[in-house]
């Protein structure tokens, strides 16, 4: 039989498994390793993503419970800013009556009695009465004792006007009395002024500040005019200094109202700055500062009264606005921090809320997740278990080492072995025996036999070439070298072959029995992979050729080997005291070995020179062709 290529099939006899630990994590020193192919990891894994969910939730709602926190205590702050800003501007009402009723007993005492001032002082007086009733609440002072409530101040309020006597009492008592008590209203408003300590209205809390006490100094400094017109026609030098300095604290308090409020600014240049009351107001004032006025009159006194009320009425109008634009402010901040809260708050609601929606969220993602994970791992699982078979599968076909580098796109260059031995088979009769079979017996004959064969050739260090028919080809030595073991490899597993199929059956002639004759040799070879398309490992070489013919002139049931077999065997002496079986040698003057079944028999075939092949059976009967 002659050495050709030819296409095969392999039947898959063996499966493989796969690793089920393959997609395992990698085991680290960590509390936060777990394994998520296991039920508790995967618990592990969800509640760690639920954490790294809510943990952002439950620090938002904390810092917007602190800042909620806070800005109720800012909103609470703010609130009695308002009220006390608000309380502030009925006391500066209260104020101001005060102011007029000084101004009015002054001219009063100044006058000597004089019924019409008498008049003007009952109607402010009245006045000062209602203020004071209309207040909602009362200053916090608990000294001195008039202060204590609202009723105490209108009892020492009262008991003064009825003691007062303008024959017996002097003008600068009556402003000192008066001036005392606004002085401290209008300092608890300063002290108000000062722990509200508003950044939304600071400057025009201060401008407020600063016009009350202008307001007060310039009520002093009216009464002071109103003696110097109404009793004295001029001043003693102690009044006129005493005088100089109210107006000029007046002037200066008021400007740095001004300087903090643009609103009284404007308000002051167009209520006062260049009008007639402003003209008449500095002529009669220069008149008071020069102190030469020589004649009294009560009726100049209540002019000039008429005058200064009239611009401390400005200024009272001018306080309302700020106060007014103060409370504007605040309330329109109290507005924005409300909001804030309440913003805060629904942040905070709705954050409580959507926690369990998130917290279910998450968890059904995680396990739509999970699922998916588990359905890529078994994907994976099967993947890789294809890939293991489609691996096996071309391991059958090519070397393992070959299809390896095929694998890895790398060039596969043609080897030379120095030194292989390839085994040739077949079945005697195969001809006869198709001729009683159908081609599918055929087919699952051919492959029951050749399954046997490669269940038995794993057992040797040996490589099936191809099937070609109902011919058989393996080397050993290749694409493995394994020294000079080659020869022997063959030889056992050839032995071992011919006796297993020997004594099996044909499966659809069960009368029948298998029967194949080996051919062996040994030599070099040059080994490659041929073609792209169902690529074949090739041998090529006059060692493959004279193995061929080594089978195809043996005969049935026996092992036919070359004297270069022969060689490469006689280095394993051992193996002729071990195996039993049929061995033929083909060549001239050979030492010719017998392996018989129970004994050993070696010769020189001298006498045969001019024979191509020597054979012997298993009946020891010496065949000469």
């Amino acid at each position: 039989m002659s050495y050709r290529k030819s296409s095969i099939s392999i039947t898959e006899t063996s499966k493989d498994t796969f690793d089920s630990n393959l997609l395992a994590p990698i085991d680290r020193f960590s509390v936060f390793s777990t394994n998520v192919s296991t039920k508790r990891g995967q618990n592990c894994q969800m509640l760690k993503i639920i954490a790294l969910v809510i943990i952002p939730i439950i620090a938002m709602v904390i810092e917007n419970a602190f800042k909620i926190s806070k800005d109720e205590e800012n909103l609470s702050q703010e609130k009695k800013i308002r009220e006390k800003i608000s309380f502030s501007v009925e006391i500066g009402l209260l104020v101001h009556f005060l102011q007029i009723e000084r101004g009015t007993t002054a001219l009063y005492i100044s006058s000597g009695g004089n019924p019409l001032v008498l008049t003007d002082l009952q109607t402010n007086r009245l006045k000062t009465d209602s203020s004071l009733d209309s207040l909602r609440d009362w200053i916090t002072l608990s000294s001195p004792s008039q202060f204590r409530s609202r009723d105490a101040y209108r009892i020492h309020l009262q008991n003064y006007r009825d003691n007062l006597d303008h024959l017996n009492t002097t003008i600068n008592a009556v402003i000192k009395f008066y001036s005392n008590d606004n002085a401290l209203i209008i300092g608890w408003v300063g002290s108000s002024v000062k722990e509200s300590n508003s950044a939304i209205a600071w400057q025009s809390l201060t401008a407020y500040h600063m016009l009350l006490i202008s307001k007060e100094e310039a009520g002093i400094e009216r009464a002071l005019g109103s003696t110097f017109y109404a009793r004295e026609g001029s001043f003693p030098l102690e009044d006129l200094l005493w005088y100089t300095e109210k107006k000029t604290l007046g002037e200066t308090y008021l400007l740095r109202s001004m300087q903090y409020s643009d609103t009284a600014k404007n308000l002051l240049h167009d209520y006062y700055t260049h009008t007639d009351l402003a003209t008449e107001l500095n002529i009669m004032r220069q008149q008071i500062s020069a102190n030469n006025e020589t004649r009294a009159s009560v009726i100049d006194g209540m002019v000039w009264f008429d005058n200064m009320t009239s611009f401390i009425n400005i200024l009272k109008s001018i306080q309302d606005e700020l106060a007014q634009d103060i409370i504007v402010a605040l309330d329109n901040h109290l507005n924005d921090d409300e909001m804030d809260v309440i913003r805060g708050k629904s942040i905070v609601v709705g954050a409580i809320i959507m926690f369990p929606v998130i917290v279910l969220l998450v968890y059904r993602l995680y396990r739509t997740l999970q699922s998916f994970a588990n359905s890529l791992k078994n994907k994976t699982l099967d993947l890789e278990h294809e890939r293991k078979r489609s691996e096996q599968l071309l391991y059958r076909m090519l070397p393992v080492a070959i299809a390896k580098r095929m694998m890895k796109k790398k060039t596969i260059v043609p080897e030379y072995f120095k030194s292989v031995t390839v085994y040739f088979s077949d079945i005697v009769g195969f001809t006869n025996i198709c001729s009683k079979s159908s081609p599918m017996e055929v087919i699952y004959m051919l492959n029951a036999l050749y399954s046997v064969m490669d269940e038995r050739i794993e057992k040797f260090d040996v490589y099936k070439v191809e099937t070609i028919g109902d011919g058989y080809m393996m080397v050993s030595g290749l694409p493995i070298r394994n020294k000079d073991r080659h020869a022997l490899e063959i030889a056992l597993m050839s032995l071992y072959i011919l006796e297993i199929v020997s004594e099996s059956e044909i499966p659809h002639l069960p009368d029948e029995k298998w029967q194949i004759r080996i051919g062996i040799n040994t030599g070099s070879v040059v080994a490659g992979v041929v073609g792209t398309k169902m690529p074949r490992y090739c041998l090529f070489g006059d060692t493959v050729n004279v193995a061929s013919r080594m089978e195809s002139t043996s005969k049935s049931c026996m092992i036919q080997i070359s004297s270069t077999t022969k060689c490469a065997l006689e280095q394993h002496p051992g193996f002729l005291l071990q195996r039993r079986g049929e061995m033929i040698i083909k060549g001239k003057g050979l030492m010719v070995t017998y392996w018989l079944m129970g004994h050993q028999t070696i010769r020189n075939c001298s006498d045969c020179m001019d024979q191509d092949l020597f054979i012997t059976d298993i009946n020891n009967t010496e065949i000469h062709d």
